[in-house]
């Protein structure tokens, strides 16, 4: 009996993924363990690999489709087997303004009039091909059409059906919707009459550019920011503090193999997290009308990758002793660069931190990671000046950002906040001995 691989779910709050790369194709064998596709979530990518032995019977998606979980993407069995895809099987349509995925229902039927053969899927390599009914739009469903292909075709008005397949296994891809307008359509092409679509010579499009799709996950980076933005009252405290004390503290830690991978990044977040409990306002969600409080701090930190900022979370930091902190936040950068984070360690933080020292910056408004109340900007290091018993001297300054939801807290305790934790920086020896 063939089995059906579906495309995961890897964390409760993803909907669907992108298939961003096969690794097989159809009449391969695999083995457990075999790579079969990668996908991009919105918070990271993921191989996904084989669990059986067996030959690919078919491949029911193409590189670049953007997937409801639990959707079927290919089949594994034994060469020439027959097999069916679940009835529940539903290919992922373009998203909705919520951000939601509502699949479009496609269960396989007998072969009858009107129904349209699966290109490229169990015919390819299994002597079967699935068959499914197409529905009477502008565009019409068909399985060997790509999500991009058919939305555009529904915008042009044509037929994704008269175009020349040039995708993977055979299938419509978006390039060969636009390649329907490089010459005269056959008849079959429009799907309104002639004068739905113009034919006329347009002004060709100015050069030197190009256009580069966003990713999925640039796309929920821009979603997520913008609903901040939206759906909060945001405001921006700074302050600095002397940062000589935690600069010698530093030093001396250097100097034991022990702590010498303990970075400045570690030791604020060290101080965030002893300093925090004293005011929950900043260590909490709001909810609509409800605060929900933490008892500790899950420190989110702020980590570029290639693909996109991240925000792993170091759960219990309160709890942790330094070097904890630093070993919990290296393994989780590791982890976010090199795509094996899972999505459970991306979400659940109380209170972000970012920093943004090593770029030089001097002083930036991070934005708010709802539910969050709170994040932390940290700044570059400066030396500044002042007065001490009549004499002129330099020190090194570092600032640190507070955004805060002024709904969830006012100005005040934000900024006591903001004071408390710049004592604690400038006393870190102190601190540490605590």
């Amino acid at each position: 009996m063939a089995n059906i691989i579906q495309m995961p779910q890897f964390g409760l709050s993803e909907e669907s993924a992108v298939l961003t790369a096969w690794h097989i194709k159809a009449g391969d064998a695999v083995a457990p363990g075999d790579k079969l596709f990668s996908i991009e979530t919105g918070k990271t990518t993921f191989d996904v690999e084989s669990e059986f032995s067996g030959v690919i019977l078919a491949l029911m998606a193409g590189e670049g489709d953007e997937i409801a979980v639990k959707t079927p993407v290919c089949a594994i069995g034994e060469a020439g087997e027959r097999f069916e895809a679940p009835v529940e099987a539903k290919p992922t349509a373009p998203s909705t303004a919520s951000g939601a995925i509502t699949p479009m229902s496609a269960p396989a039927v007998p072969e009858a009039a009107g129904a349209t053969a699966v290109p490229g899927a169990a015919g390819s390599s299994a002597g079967t091909m699935a068959t499914h009914t197409a529905p009477s739009s502008a565009a019409p469903y068909h399985p060997g059409v790509s999500p991009r292909a058919r939305k555009l075709a529904e915008k042009l008005e044509l037929n994704p059906l008269a175009a020349t397949p040039t995708g993977a296994e055979g299938r419509v891809i978006e390039r060969d919707i636009l390649a329907l307008l490089d010459s005269p359509p056959p008849p079959a092409a429009i799907t309104k009459g002639p004068s739905a679509v113009d034919l006329q010579p347009r002004a060709p499009e100015p050069a030197g550019y190009e256009d580069i799709p966003l990713s999925n996950m640039r796309k929920v980076i821009a979603r997520n920011m913008t609903t901040s933005l939206q759906n909060s009252a945001q405001l921006t405290h700074t302050a600095s503090f002397d940062a000589t004390n935690i600069m010698e503290c530093r030093a001396l830690l250097k100097k034991d193999e022990t702590f010498s991978d303990i970075s400045l990044t570690d030791m604020v977040l060290y101080a965030v997290s002893r300093t925090l409990p004293a005011f929950p306002a900043l260590n909490a969600w709001l909810t609509g009308d409800t605060m929900r409080v933490f008892e500790d701090v899950n420190l989110a930190c702020a980590v570029d990758t290639e693909r996109g900022l991240m925000a792993p979370v170091i759960f219990g930091a309160s709890k942790m002793s330094l070097p904890e902190i630093s070993l919990a936040l290296k393994t989780l950068a590791g982890q976010c660069r090199n795509g094996s984070i899972t999505p459970d360690l991306l979400s659940g933080g109380s209170f972000t931190v970012s920093n943004l020292g090593q770029f030089g910056i001097e002083s930036f408004t991070p934005i708010l990671n709802p539910p969050q109340t709170g994040i932390l900007g940290v700044n570059t290091i400066t030396q500044r000046i002042r007065e001490t018993d009549g004499v002129i001297k330099t020190y090194p300054s570092m600032a640190l950002s507070l955004t805060y939801d002024h709904r969830a807290l006012d100005g005040a305790p934000a900024s006591r906040f903001l004071q408390a934790l710049c004592g604690n920086l400038e006393r870190f020896v102190r601190l540490l001995a605590e």
